[in-house]
């Protein structure tokens, strides 16, 4: 089975099953910020920040996807990484100027948002940055650069087995250098996921690997079960390395699951597709809504009553504000972004319904990565 026959409706799917698991892992952790009204387990908080591993290994699936199109030539270095800036710096950058608004009328006032902070935001530099989940959006930059540098090679083998040596040393480096955001970043070893994504894409295209969907069952619970066994600090997720092996793995094997799925032939699978294509307008713009849950809390009686009832509709509000987004603001932006670089309507035998599987989705990250981020409260 070559993936690029495949129109990679299951990966639509687990896009949107990602985006909500982040946003409920979201709101349960704000939750907390009504006294004596969490109800949400530590394990359970936890768990739903695993969506953003699932996000890193299926953005390495795409790219090579949408990277050597058969019978067609390699992408260009440069056309690859223009494609990826108009993507993700637009709508970026607006949610971006909106998160200052805010703070310019006084809210946020626990957040410094000082000049390195911005500038950090606005390249997607390592660092604090206006939007804390946005440190995932590093993440994908870094590999973006490293996967386009390698396009040179001009050959889908050689190209990804170059990622991942310079990915490999880049950690190796990191490790070695004295302490300091760089080192840390680049010494991550959370970036290996999207070499986990890369290869099960050569394997699929290679040898037919087809994991029977059912399988992507033992995937979730091993997610689900892991913060409950592996010690971490906070709700915000397990310790790099444990996450690599503990959420990395078996996201890899959800993702290789869903990919066999097919068309979708329901109505909560054709639900599920919308929700995947707004993913990423999900992921930027649900951090407005945890803005107003917390301000709900602490200012309103909403932080008087059991969470257990106010987080399904904070959920539900996160969905209507993505999808809103997605219609109104990122769609428009996406049809400018392709004329602007000259992306053809239909890429690889996809359909325009499946255009958006395109290795241009960022993930949904928790809103904070280690010590390095706050959270947004």
């Amino acid at each position: 089975m070559d993936v690029r026959k495949v129109e990679l409706h299951g990966l639509q799917m687990l896009r949107a099953v990602a985006a909500l698991a982040v946003v409920v892992h979201h709101s349960l952790e704000v939750s907390e910020g009504a006294p004596g009204h969490g109800f949400s387990p530590d394990w359970l908080t936890t768990c739903g920040a695993a969506g953003v591993d699932i996000f890193f290994v299926i953005s390495g699936f795409i790219m090579v996807y949408v990277s050597f199109p058969p019978g067609r030539r390699t992408e260009l270095p440069a056309t690859f990484l223009a494609r990826r800036v108009v993507r993700i710096y637009p709508l970026y950058w607006i949610c971006s100027a909106m998160i200052l608004l805010i703070f310019s009328i006084g809210l946020l006032r626990n957040q410094n948002f000082d000049l390195m902070t911005v500038l950090n935001s606005a390249i997607l530099l390592p660092g604090h940055k206006l939007i804390p989940m946005a440190w995932t959006l590093s993440f994908e930059m870094y590999f973006y650069i490293v996967f386009a540098a390698c396009l040179l090679l001009a050959n889908v083998y050689a190209s990804s087995l170059a990622v991942i040596a310079v990915i490999v040393s880049g950690i190796v480096i990191g490790r070695i250098l004295p302490p300091s955001t760089f080192s840390e970043f680049v010494g991550s070893p959370l970036v290996l996921e999207f070499c986990f994504g890369l290869i099960l894409a050569l394997l699929v295209m290679r040898g037919g690997l087809r994991i029977p969907p059912r399988l992507s069952i033992v995937g979730f619970g091993l997610l689900a079960a892991a913060p409950a066994f592996i010690a971490h600090p906070s709700t915000n997720g397990l310790p790099d390395t444990a996450r690599v092996l503990a959420w990395g793995l078996p996201a890899t094997l959800i993702v290789a699951a869903f990919v066999s799925i097919g068309p979708p032939r329901s109505a909560a699978a054709r639900t599920a597709v919308a929700w995947g294509d707004a993913s990423y307008s999900l992921y930027l713009t649900h951090a407005f809504v945890m803005i107003a849950y917390g301000w709900l809390l602490k200012f309103t009686f909403i932080g008087t009553i059991s969470q257990i009832m106010v987080v399904p509709l904070v959920v539900a509000a996160c969905i209507a504000v993505g999808l809103v987004t997605h219609v109104v603001v990122e769609r428009p932006l996406v049809s400018l972004g392709r004329r602007l670089t000259g992306r053809p309507r239909s890429e690889g035998g996809m359909r325009p319904a499946t255009q958006q599987v395109d290795g241009e989705m960022s993930p949904l990250p928790p809103l904070a990565a280690g010590t390095a981020q706050a959270k947004l409260r």
